[in-house]
């Protein structure tokens, strides 16, 4: 599509008038779309997709006649489109669902009710319907039906065997599309892992812990929102909270430490923040991973992974949702390899080897 030719197409579903109107002026703003058709249940969604099927939908969950859940269910079986869903506050369970029934991404409006301040999302709203209209939904809906449970867990003595002196970490680092791969990948991935792995996923307040509470049931790890001081362990997956950042630091032993945000931070947990944080604390024992997702937060810390000696791992666009991140590491000569996500899990295992092999060898750690 080229600048400034609009060729978008979008349907607006949601039940509350004022926020039909508000999120048609939003979408109408951008350069790109040439109409935004707007309706009030998932019965008249139906009826405009069959008519005259959009590029792109945003969608309400809670509504009459028929909700967002069971408008998806059947849009996913008859005519696979890409989804933003526009949740209200508090919904982070339903929102979840939702990216299980196929929806790509989640806007969280300001409040429960109609209110002027659904203007705040506009940025947000429209760099998402940007990064995933036209979208293949197809592929990615049997990927999604890969991400099955498995619920062998670590055992404390499996834990116990492989924390002995092990000093890394796996970072993996996500944004569009990233709370299925991530889970898909970790699931892949076997109990007795040897490293810590932390993960930062693009994602507001509470709904990293609904995130991890997800991670926890449906991988082989115990998995947890990160806190203050928590320390790395093997067998376990920190997830960085929303609304903070997470670094890595030495602290008898390697721990998590929480930092507040800063005005005119862009990306909110940071990947690069994360991961240059472990390149100062660790040296080349890091496996940075970068998985789908639009803009290029995670390039620049891939880059400082690689060049302490690290290894890193870009996924490639054939599996993402969103190729901008991975696209911006490979750009920059910071992914070491650039794989399917199916892939990942495994080469993630060997490299694993790799990093145990340096445990006797201090010389790259910085104290």
């Amino acid at each position: 599509m080229k600048a400034g030719k609009k060729t978008l197409s979008v349907l607006v579903v949601d039940d509350s008038a004022y926020n039909r109107k508000m999120l048609r002026t939003i979408l109408l703003a951008m350069e790109e779309v040439g109409s935004v058709d707007v309706v009030s249940n998932g019965e008249e969604a139906i009826k405009t997709v069959m008519s005259d099927p959009p590029d792109v939908i945003t969608l309400d969950l809670n509504m009459p006649r028929m909700d967002g859940f069971t408008f998806l269910r059947w849009l996913m079986r008859n005519r696979p489109l890409p989804v933003v869903v526009v949740s209200a506050e508090g919904g982070e369970k339903n929102v979840f669902k939702a990216l299980d029934l196929g929806a790509l991404d989640f806007v969280v409006k300001p409040l429960r009710y109609a209110s002027e301040r659904i203007v705040e999302i506009k940025a947000e709203l429209q760099e998402k319907i940007r990064a995933v209209a036209g979208k293949d939904v197809v592929p990615y809906l049997k990927d999604l039906k890969k991400a099955k449970a498995k619920h062998e867990t670590a055992t404390a003595a499996v834990i116990q065997k492989i924390a002995k002196s092990i000093e890394g970490v796996l970072i993996i680092g996500a944004s569009t599309g990233g709370p299925s791969a991530i889970q898909r990948a970790l699931a892949q991935m076997s109990a007795d892992f040897p490293l810590p792995i932390i993960v930062v996923q693009h994602m507001p307040p509470v709904f990293t812990r609904q995130f991890s509470v997800r991670l926890d049931k449906n991988t082989p790890f115990k998995v947890r929102e990160a806190e203050q001081g928590d320390p790395l362990v093997p067998g376990q997956v920190l997830v960085a909270p929303g609304g903070n950042h997470l670094e890595i630091v030495k602290q008898r032993g390697y721990v998590a430490a929480i930092r507040e945000k800063s005005k005119g931070d862009r990306f909110v947990p940071s990947i690069d923040m994360t991961m240059a944080s472990a390149v100062d604390a660790l040296g080349a024992r890091i496996i940075g991973v970068l998985l789908t997702g639009m803009g290029n937060d995670g390039a620049e810390g891939l880059l400082k992974i690689r060049q302490a000696g690290g290894q890193t791992i870009a996924e490639s666009e054939e599996s993402t949702v969103v190729f901008g991140m991975p696209r911006a590491a490979v750009q920059k000569g910071a992914a070491g390899s650039v794989l399917v996500l199916d892939r990942i899990p495994q080469k993630v295992q060997e490299l694993s080897q790799v990093i145990c092999g340096l445990k006797n060898d201090r010389s790259d750690v910085s104290n």
